[in-house]
């Protein structure tokens, strides 16, 4: 078994390397993909790796996190996004029997109803637009390592125009032996299209290569953690159209350089958990690139920032988090867990 998983995790790995080229902003299909639903992860920065817990939200970030200490847990998560835009995500873990514990989920999106045109401006009624993706993944220990594959199956839908698509994550986990250190490194949303808007298009998928860390120091109730994203592109600053810049004696604009330092950090999200008992946490999160893209220029509005935190109660933890955009736009995320175990006392 353990060669098996270890031979096509390696096959995947190798094929997500060699297609790890889509774009970024809205020059990619399924961006909803990216999109932070879970409490959590939302409250530690809006990506993270490699945060150790049981939790089986994080599978949707990086499938290596799935364990089999999170057999029977469901949990289910709300987001009222922006423009009215309402996103759901439920997921689930079961055991498998022969085949271990197994992971399954499923987001959705609800844009809301548009009213539709032609050319002309005469009315042709309203339509509906969805997004939603359904996750089947899988995980194995060796050792102090584990190494975790998804699929995921992508719908999406703007009026009578459908399109979908198959992706993969893989991912893999180093924790330590004896300090409270993770190492985690995951590829996502590599795949194919199965199906386009229009026959002939070209569909680009919001794939991503991710690396990161979480530590707790000895004696500290905090757990810190540092991710970086889009490491197979250097560049990923956005040119901001409505920036005011200097130009030339002949009137042209001139692009403003933008310097090494704010490269770098817009390939970083920087998370920590404040762990002030095993049933209450705080957390806050800081999006370095998130800032970049929606800050104002005389006032960030605290864009990238996000607080929340989790209570536990019983058989039942609640998550919350507030997530900062722009000035006077942030979104809230909420989160249900349960672990089946405990409510009929004993192992399904």
């Amino acid at each position: 078994m353990t060669i098996r998983f270890t031979s096509l995790f390696l096959l995947v790995f190798g094929f997500s390397f060699t297609n790890a080229n889509a774009q970024l902003g809205g020059r990619a299909s399924y961006q909803f993909l990216n999109v932070p639903v879970n409490a959590r992860v939302a409250g530690l920065g809006g990506i993270n790796i490699s945060q150790p817990g049981i939790d089986i939200n994080l599978m949707t970030q990086n499938p290596a996190t799935l364990s089999d200490s999170l057999r029977n847990y469901l949990s289910i998560n709300y987001l009222p996004y922006l423009a009215d835009i309402k996103a759901t995500m439920v997921n689930y873990a079961f055991n498998a029997g022969k085949t271990g514990t197994w992971g399954v989920g499923m987001r959705y999106f609800d844009y809301g109803t548009f009213s539709g045109a032609d050319l002309a401006g005469n009315s042709t009624g309203d339509f509906k637009s969805k997004e939603y993706v359904f996750t089947v993944a899988k995980s194995h220990t060796i050792n102090h390592f584990t190494l975790g594959a998804s699929l995921n199956l992508a719908f999406s839908q703007i009026g009578t125009y459908n399109s979908a698509a198959l992706l993969t994550d893989v991912g893999g986990i180093f924790k330590h032996p004896e300090k409270d250190w993770a190492i985690g490194l995951v590829i996502k949303n590599v795949g194919v299209p199965l199906k386009k808007y229009v026959s002939g298009e070209t569909v680009d998928l919001p794939t991503d290569v991710q690396l990161g860390t979480s530590f707790k120091p000895e004696h500290m109730p905090v757990r810190l953690s540092l991710t970086a994203h889009h490491l197979h592109k250097w560049d990923i600053v956005y040119d901001d159209p409505n920036q005011k810049g200097k130009v030339d004696l002949n009137g042209n604009v001139i692009k403003e350089k933008v310097s090494f330092g704010s490269k770098l950090l817009t390939h970083f999200a920087v998370g920590a958990e404040f762990l002030m008992s095993k049933n209450f946490q705080l957390r806050a999160g800081y999006n370095f690139l998130r800032r970049k893209e929606l800050k104002e220029e005389s006032k960030s509005g605290g864009a990238g920032l996000s607080l929340g935190g989790m209570v536990r109660i019983k058989y039942f933890e609640f998550g919350y988090t507030r997530s900062f955009y722009y000035i006077g736009t942030g979104t809230n995320h909420f989160t249900l867990t349960t672990d089946f175990n405990r409510i009929f006392k004993k192992r399904i």
